[in-house]
C-alpha cells in the first residue's frame, strides 16, 4: 500500500486532480465580477450624479446603465454556479472511482494474508474497515488538490478585492485569521487521537459481537455470558467516555471558532461606519464590503474543514492500512498475473529442519526435516487437529515456516506462483467452505 493516502490519490487521479485544478482557476475572475458588480450598481448606476452616464465607450441613461451593471450580475452569477456545479460533480465521481480502487485493493490483499492471521482477527473487523472505516476518504479522494485551490484562491479573491476598496476593510477582515489558524488546529488535532482510539474501540467491540455470535451455543451450556457481556458492557462504557470527551471538544472549538468570527463584523460596522461618516468611503463600498466579508467566512470555515478531515483521514488511513500488512503476506508478484511456466511437482516433498509456531509464539511442528518420496501414498498421523492442521497449511503455503524450508520437487515453495500451487497441489477438507451459488458454480470457479 502507499505510504500515505495524498500518495495514493496522487498516484492514481493525477490527471483528474489537474483538470480540476484547472477549471477551479476559472472561477477566480467571476467571483470578482460578482463582488464589484453590486459596488459599481449601487455607486455608478443608482448613486449616478447625472441622467446621462459614459462608460466603455457608450452613453447610457441611468435606467440602461442600471439594466446592464444588472444583467452583468446575473449573468457572472449563473456562470459562476454552473462552473461550481460541474466541479463538484466531477469531484464526486472522482471520489467514487478511488474509493472503488481503494476497496477492491483492500480486498485483494485479504486474499494474499496469511492463514493464521484470521485466526486472531475477526471478520467484522475486517468488514468495518473494507466498508464504513473506509467509506468517509471518498471526499476527501476528490476534494484533495482542488477544495484547498478553489477555498484559498476564494479567500484570497475577497481579500483583494476588501483592499482594493480599502486598506482597513482588508485588515480588519483578516485581522482575525492568524488566531483561528493557530488555535483550531491544535484543537482538532485532539479530537483526531480520540476519533483515532474510539476507531480501535469499535473495532474490538465488533471483534466481541463476532465471537459472541459464534460462541453463543457455548455460552448457553457453559454459563459464560456473564463474562461476556460484562466485558461487553465495559467496552461500550469506554466508547462512551471517548465520545464524550470528543464532543466537549468538538463543540468547544466550534464556540471558539464561531465567535471570533462574529467579531470582525463589529469590527465593520463600527470602523467602516466611522469611515462612511467621515466622508473617506462610499456607502456602497461599505455595503459591498460587508456582502464580500460575509461570502468570506465560508471559504475560511471550508478550509479549517478541509484541514480538520484531511488529519483525521490521515489517522485513518494509517490505521486501516496497519491492519492490511501483517507479516507474512503472500508477495504481489507470486499472486497476480500468469506464471511463464507451470512446472511439475511431482518429485520428492523434502522438509528441512522446519518450524511452525503459532501467533504467542510457541512451536507447533518443531525442527521437521523428512522426505516423501515423489508418487507414494503416504499416511501422516498427529496427536491433535492443529498440528495436522499445520501441516496441511505449510505445504499449501497458507503458513510459511518461522524457519527451515518446504522444497517440492527441488523448489522451495516460497518462490512459487500462487497459480503453480493451485493447479499443482490438491487439497481436500472435513469442512469446506461453501461460496454463495450452486455447487457446481463453486466447483468451476477456478475455471471461470
Amino acid at each position: 500500500m502507499e505510504r500515505s493516502l495524498f500518495a495514493f490519490i496522487w498516484k492514481y487521479s493525477k490527471r483528474d486532480q489537474l483538470t480540476l485544478l484547472a477549471i477551479t482557476l476559472t472561477l477566480f475572475p467571476l467571483l470578482y465580477l460578482t463582488l464589484e458588480l453590486p459596488k459599481r450598481i449601487i455607486n455608478d448606476a443608482i448613486g449616478a450624479k447625472s441622467g446621462v452616464i459614459a462608460a466603455y465607450g457608450f452613453e447610457f441613461s441611468q435606467i440602461e446603465y442600471l439594466t446592464v451593471l444588472s444583467a452583468a450580475f446575473l449573468i457572472a452569477v449563473f456562470v459562476h454556479g454552473i462552473f461550481k456545479m460541474r466541479i463538484n460533480t466531477m469531484k464526486g465521481i472522482l471520489a467514487e472511482r478511488l474509493l472503488r480502487r481503494l476497496r477492491y485493493k483492500l480486498i485483494a490483499r485479504i486474499l494474499r494474508f496469511p492463514q493464521p492471521y484470521f485466526e486472531r482477527t475477526s471478520q467484522g473487523e475486517l468488514v468495518s474497515m473494507v466498508t464504513a472505516e473506509s467509506e468517509p476518504m471518498g471526499g476527501l479522494m476528490g476534494d484533495a488538490l482542488a477544495q484547498p485551490v478553489l477555498q484559498a484562491g476564494q479567500m484570497l479573491t475577497i481579500l483583494g478585492f476588501l483592499f482594493f476598496q480599502s486598506i482597513t476593510f482588508g485588515l480588519a477582515a483578516c485581522a482575525l485569521i492568524p488566531v483561528q489558524a493557530w488555535l483550531i488546529p491544535r484543537l482538532q488535532k485532539q479530537i483526531n487521537l480520540l476519533n483515532k482510539k474510539r476507531v480501535v474501540q469499535v473495532r474490538a467491540l465488533a471483534a466481541d459481537i463476532g465471537e459472541g455470535a459464534a460462541g453463543a451455543s457455548t455460552l448457553r451450556v457453559n454459563g459464560g455470558w456473564r463474562y461476556q457481556m460484562a466485558m461487553i458492557g465495559d467496552r461500550l462504557g469506554h466508547l462512551f467516555n471517548i465520545r464524550f470527551e470528543i464532543y466537549q471538544k468538538k463543540f468547544f472549538m466550534k464556540f471558539i471558532n464561531n465567535f471570533i468570527t462574529q467579531l470582525t463584523p463589529f469590527l465593520f460596522y463600527s470602523i467602516g461606519g466611522y469611515l462612511v461618516i467621515k466622508g473617506e468611503v462610499t456607502i456602497g463600498a461599505l455595503v459591498a464590503a460587508l456582502a464580500a466579508y460575509k461570502d468570506l467566512s465560508s471559504p475560511w470555515k471550508e478550509l479549517l474543514a478541509y484541514y480538520n478531515q484531511s488529519a483525521d483521514m490521515s489517522l485513518r488511513w494509517d490505521t486501516i492500512t496497519e491492519r492490511f500488512a501483517p507479516d507474512g503476506m503472500i508477495e504481489e508478484d507470486l499472486f497476480y498475473g500468469t506464471p511463464t511456466d507451470i512446472p511439475s511437482l511431482a518429485g520428492d516433498i523434502t522438509l528441512d529442519h522446519m518450524t511452525v509456531r503459532d501467533g504467542d509464539g510457541n512451536p507447533v511442528l518443531e525442527d521437521i526435516s523428512t522426505v516423501f518420496p515423489g508418487g507414494s501414498l503416504i499416511g501422516i498421523t498427529a496427536p491433535n487437529e492443529e498440528d495436522r492442521r499445520a501441516l496441511a497449511e505449510v505445504l499449501t503455503r497458507e503458513t510459511l515456516p518461522n524457519s527451515g524450508a518446504v522444497i517440492l520437487s527441488g523448489q522451495n515453495i516460497k518462490s512459487l506462483h500462487q497459480a503453480v500451487i493451485a493447479k499443482r497441489i490438491g487439497h481436500a477438507t472435513s469442512r469446506p467452505v461453501m461460496f454463495r451459488g450452486t455447487f457446481g458454480k463453486n466447483v468451476l470457479m477456478p475455471v471461470r
